[in-house]
């Protein structure tokens, strides 16, 4: 009879679905795209790394909370102090990234200790900073056309 304690804790398995993209490589598309573009990107490599809905819904929550502040602190600076919008979005992108980051880091780890392969960011990085930057550049727009 083998013995447990010299049973190998992490064994290859089999990849299910799109490889994950590295958490840490998020960073860039939540300092270019905003809080909506990683919160995005951060709910699809929730769903690749398999992660509970309890970790999901933290990375919703977080990117919307974050998305939230970033429009009410455009709200109230934008008009007096000459736009620091861009800014404004930068750092609520970082704050929602952390969030992603946290909740994805451990999980990755194992699957690259398991044998797994990174996916590239590129695209989807590129298509996220560009659909959701705009789509916060609208609704920005939008508010501030409405608030003054």
């Amino acid at each position: 009879m083998p013995d447990p304690l010299l049973t190998p804790t992490i064994t290859a398995t089999p990849q299910v679905g799109a490889p994950p993209w590295r958490p840490q490589s998020l960073l860039v598309p939540a300092v270019l795209g905003g809080a909506l573009a990683v919160t995005a990107l951060g709910l699809i490599n929730a769903a690749r790394l398999g992660r509970p809905p309890s970790a999901r819904l933290a990375v919703l929550g977080t990117g919307l909370l974050a998305l939230g502040a970033r429009i009410v602190a455009t709200l109230i600076l934008a008009p007096s102090t000459g736009g620091p919008a861009r800014a404004i979005g930068t750092v609520a992108g970082v704050l929602a990234w952390l969030v992603v980051r946290g909740t994805q880091n451990r999980p990755f780890r194992a699957y690259e200790l398991r044998g797994g392969e990174p996916a590239r960011l590129f695209w989807p990085g590129l298509a996220a900073i560009a659909a959701c930057g705009l789509t916060e550049a609208v609704l920005l727009a939008i508010l501030l056309g409405w608030a003054g």
